[in-house]
């Protein structure tokens, strides 16, 4: 399942509050320094992994939520058992 960043401008500021560099933090997340560099730019807005947004999450001292939210699926959207039974 992939996780959606939701909060890149908060994402960028506790990293500066923290000290952490691009770089500092993709080590600690276990992760490609791109992968951290793209979240940052706004180039991606999600990881593959959900291990890697908890790590991040850890690395700053905040909840998985504040920054992290599942990413649902275009599949998961159309998929029966999401569709509304209207009443006749």
């Amino acid at each position: 399942m992939r996780m959606q960043l939701v909060a890149r401008d908060a994402l960028i500021d506790r990293m500066d509050r923290k000290g952490f560099s691009n770089r500092r933090l993709a080590k600690y997340a276990e992760c490609a320094p791109g992968t951290v560099d793209n979240l940052i730019s706004g180039r991606t807005q999600a990881v593959n992994k959900p291990r890697t947004a908890e790590l991040i999450c850890e690395a700053l001292d905040v909840p998985l939520d504040i920054f992290f939210v599942p990413e649902i699926s275009r599949k998961a959207m159309h998929h029966p058992s999401r569709r509304r039974i209207s009443a006749a």
